[in-house]
């Protein structure tokens, strides 16, 4: 099937490319279908090779990972992050505009907690500190939301136990904090 791939990269054929990649049975085809379109510069080619970086096969993310560390897909993810940074940019200054009219400008992130910094002995029923939300929140971060991490465990019966949490939170960038936009 290679040499098929090969060819249709030859005859710049996208369309078909595409089809295997999304369509086909075979994961080895459908990533050598995406590493093809990633040789054409197709951005699609270039996604599904990271998220199979993703995967929970070992033999697939081994070959997702040779494709990755091939000299094209080096070129074509320092063009995509030269995208990514352009726009980034470009948000930002329109961030500052907006805080320099009165408007409003936030920040997102998610922080991961495990369950050790988030429970503790609590047998008063007072309640526990948090340091590391504490900390954010003194920096004027806002939990907006907690997703619970959980590990499922094999005893007598299926169980899950808790393991930590994701917590989003937002900022409010005020006028005088426009530096902060680029902050990470």
């Amino acid at each position: 099937m290679a040499s098929q791939i090969d060819e249709l990269v030859r005859m710049r054929d996208v369309k078909t490319l595409y089809e295997l990649m999304t369509e086909d049975e075979e994961w080895l085809t459908q990533l050598d279908a995406a590493e093809g379109l990633s040789k054409l510069g197709d951005r699609r080619g270039y996604e599904f090779v990271l998220t199979a970086l993703l995967s929970d096969d070992d033999a697939i993310r081994e070959v997702a990972q040779e494709i990755i560390d091939s000299p094209e897909m080096a070129k074509l993810h320092e063009e995509i992050e030269a995208e990514r940074q352009r726009v980034r940019r470009e948000h930002f200054a329109s961030a500052r505009k907006r805080l320099q009219n009165g408007g409003k400008v936030f920040r997102y992130k998610t922080v991961y907690l495990p369950s050790g910094a988030i429970i503790g002995d609590d047998s008063l029923g007072k309640g526990f500190d948090v340091p590391a939300l504490e900390e954010h929140g003194l920096e004027g971060w806002e939990v907006i939301h907690m997703l619970p991490s959980r590990r499922a465990t094999l005893a007598s019966s299926i169980d899950e136990q808790f393991t930590g949490a994701y917590f989003l939170l937002k900022k409010e960038i005020l006028p005088g904090e426009s530096t902060e936009l680029e902050n990470d």
